[in-house]
């Protein structure tokens, strides 16, 4: 089986999705007879190093530093696409790439896959700010993505929202994974990160993922002031990360009087030492009700770490409270509460193996579900293909 899994991003930008599709194509590549390539724009002088083929697609420049790919003024990819035919068609970002691979899979027969990862329309708000500017971009997304033949979220919360867009069909869920595993070479690194940091026998909160204004690390940060204020004890939070909302926080955190406690510890792209700074820390604190299903709660929990989510939002679909991991209701007071009792009953530590059985779930385990989706989906297509 040959698959296409297709972006309308990739590095050296860094985020969910470019995770999701790496991991892909590294546990698809390692079946028998399963070939899975990457499509994605070209970023000028960036050289890929993947173990796997990455074609790159003629793009411009796009918002924040991303690229605008132009798949269909690239000679190159259709020159490449009538040598090359996939079985299937796996798309995860519902712009230029999606409409033109979507028509290129219905043309040749190909079944197409999209796979809804992020709340659009919360993003077009905030960047966009004018109701019709929103309207237009929802709608062009909305008929690329009814283009294609088959669609994946990767909650319940997601499948809820893409249904409050509009879209009608048939929605299947299939949750992410992660690369990280638990391991006592990691341990060992533990000494490292407290030496890094300047850490002692402080609680150790935790944030890792860009920094844009919709995690919501400011709701965070105030909730980090409540628990200075109501005798949480000696803590750090560090935040793990880079983005256009980092100056702004740390001059939040400034004025919180959080200087102290607060550590930017910027982007971490070693993946040993990140799985020795999640070991080190008691809690993961995921604010974000952005996120259909992040990535980080899932790393956490391959390291034994819990997380503390909002309650009701799409990521928290994983925790149980007070089981695996805590979710308070979006309310300063909430929160802080909430962490402040886990500490003075010693929940923390009691959630660690519960996170990791639980919430835990491998890269391979996530191909093995899909790998299955894709054979229904290309038999299913070969059946339909026979009949016509």
């Amino acid at each position: 089986m040959r698959i296409f899994e297709v972006l309308d991003n990739y590095y050296p930008k860094f985020d969910g999705p470019i995770q999701v599709i790496t991991n892909y194509c590294k546990c698809l590549n390692k079946l028998d007879g399963v070939q899975a390539e990457v499509f994605v724009p070209k970023f000028p002088k960036y050289v890929d190093n993947q173990p796997f083929n990455v074609f790159r697609v003629k793009s411009m420049v796009g918002p924040d530093g991303d690229r605008t790919p132009l798949p269909v003024f690239d000679r190159k990819l259709k020159k490449y696409l009538k040598t090359n035919k996939p079985d299937i068609i796996h798309i995860h970002s519902p712009f230029t790439m999606c409409g033109f691979f979507a028509r290129y899979g219905k043309k040749h027969h190909i079944p197409t896959i999209f796979t809804f990862h992020t709340k659009f329309k919360e993003d077009y708000q905030r960047i966009l700010k004018f109701k019709p500017l929103v309207a237009i971009a929802m709608k062009y997304m909305m008929h690329n993505i009814n283009k294609v033949d088959y669609v994946l979220t990767v909650s319940d919360g997601a499948a809820e929202t893409l249904r409050e867009y509009g879209y009608k069909k048939e929605i299947k869920v299939i949750r992410n994974g992660t690369d990280l595993s638990y391991s006592v070479a990691a341990e060992g690194l533990k000494d490292e990160v407290s030496k890094k940091f300047g850490l002692k026998d402080e609680t150790v909160f935790l944030s890792v993922g860009r920094i844009v204004e919709n995690k919501k690390l400011s709701f965070a940060l105030k909730v980090m002031q409540k628990i200075k204020q109501n005798g949480g004890g000696n803590f750090k939070y560090i935040i793990v990360g880079s983005g256009n909302f980092e100056e702004k926080l740390k001059q939040e955190t400034a004025e919180l009087g959080l200087e102290n406690e607060v550590i930017f510890a910027g982007k971490i792209m070693d993946r040993e030492f990140l799985s020795a700074v999640y070991l080190r820390a008691d809690l993961l604190i995921f604010p974000s009700t952005f996120d259909t299903a992040s990535l980080a709660p899932v790393e956490a929990a391959a390291m034994k770490l819990p997380t503390i989510m909002t309650k009701g939002c799409s990521s928290a679909e994983i925790i149980t409270d007070k089981v695996n991991g805590l979710v308070a209701e979006e309310t300063v007071d909430a929160w802080a509460t909430t962490i402040l009792e886990s500490i003075k009953n010693k929940t923390l530590p009691k959630l660690r193996e519960p996170a990791h059985r639980e919430v835990y779930r491998t890269w391979d385990d996530v191909i093995c579900e899909m790998m299955k989706y894709y054979q229904q989906v290309a038999a299913s297509d070969k059946e339909v293909n026979l009949k016509t």
